[in-house]
């Protein structure tokens, strides 16, 4: 492989958008077994499959390897991994992927292991939603991020917004927003997309998530008492409500019964390549892509 790409998501519903992103604009899926991942993949995938200390770590939390949730290949030479890393407050699992990431790929090793060899270009792009800190604020995070990781003063600048470091791997950055704004979340690109000829289904979608009642969102547990086994509401352990997420759903489920957000988003034609390949904010996107992975 001549360049790799590490694309740093939010959730599975950033990874499914990009996903049909990129498919639309040429890539393909990569459907090779890890064994047969261009080196060193292939044993760093092996060793976060099988993990370290199994025997110590809880259910949920062997199911939160380091992997990428897709791969996807441009043209011959080049992979594009994209990882559904958690927001702003997963710092931790960032930072030791980008470690290992300048471990493999770093002209300059950022920890003190064997070096692997690895002769590809590498690039690494975060996601992140603008919400209300806006874009250049998101932005700065990022930059204080990357300072932190790399040891050295980082200031992402550019279109996209990018930084090169003298280790030879490119750290780069596109934030989320409502068109024309500094302010904004992945839904807010995404929801009009797919209500745009589909307008009818998601008003009735819209008329259906208003009977939303915030007093059940505290979930319900069982719990004993002395008066024996009851179920209650723990306040203390609220489900989530996003409009617009529900919305989505609500709407997807008349394609794909019983699937998540991010499968729906992956799979339902409510988005299609006519409406990604003229949308603003998915030229940007690919833009940021193209920038990085283009010979």
């Amino acid at each position: 492989m001549e360049k790799i790409l590490f694309a740093l998501c939010e959730g599975p519903h950033d990874v499914a958008f990009l996903y049909r992103i990129l498919r639309v604009n040429g890539l393909k899926k990569y459907s090779k077994t890890i064994g047969a991942f261009p080196p060193p993949l292939d044993i760093y995938f092996t060793k976060e499959a099988a993990g370290e200390n199994l025997e110590r770590l809880k259910l949920e939390e062997i199911r939160n390897r380091r992997l990428p949730s897709e791969v996807l290949s441009y043209g011959d030479n080049v992979l594009v991994l994209l990882y559904a890393i958690g927001g702003d407050s997963k710092v931790e699992s960032r930072k030791r992927l980008l470690q290992d990431i300048g471990s493999m790929y770093g002209r300059i090793p950022m920890e003190k292991e064997i070096r692997t060899g690895a002769t590809a270009e590498c690039s690494v792009l975060y996601f992140f939603d603008a919400d209300q800190k806006g874009i250049d604020a998101r932005l700065q995070e990022v930059c204080k991020e990357l300072s932190e990781i790399l040891k050295q003063e980082v200031t992402l600048s550019g279109d996209p917004q990018q930084y090169r470091h003298a280790n030879g791997i490119t750290y780069a950055a596109h934030i989320f927003a409502e068109a024309e704004k500094q302010t904004g979340k992945l839904e807010d690109i995404l929801l009009p997309l797919m209500q745009k000829n589909n307008e009818v289904i998601f008003k009735k979608a819209e008329e259906y998530v208003t009977l939303h009642d915030p007093q059940r969102l505290p979930r319900l547990k069982v719990k004993w008492s002395n008066e024996g086994l009851m179920e209650v509401r723990d306040n203390s352990d609220k489900g989530e409500y996003h409009r617009d997420k529900s919305v989505i759903g609500v709407a997807a489920q008349l394609q794909n019964s019983g699937a998540t957000n991010a499968v729906c988003i992956k799979h339902s034609d409510y988005l299609n390549r006519a409406k990604i390949v003229s949308n603003p904010s998915c030229i940007e996107i690919w833009h940021a892509f193209k920038a990085l992975i283009a010979p």
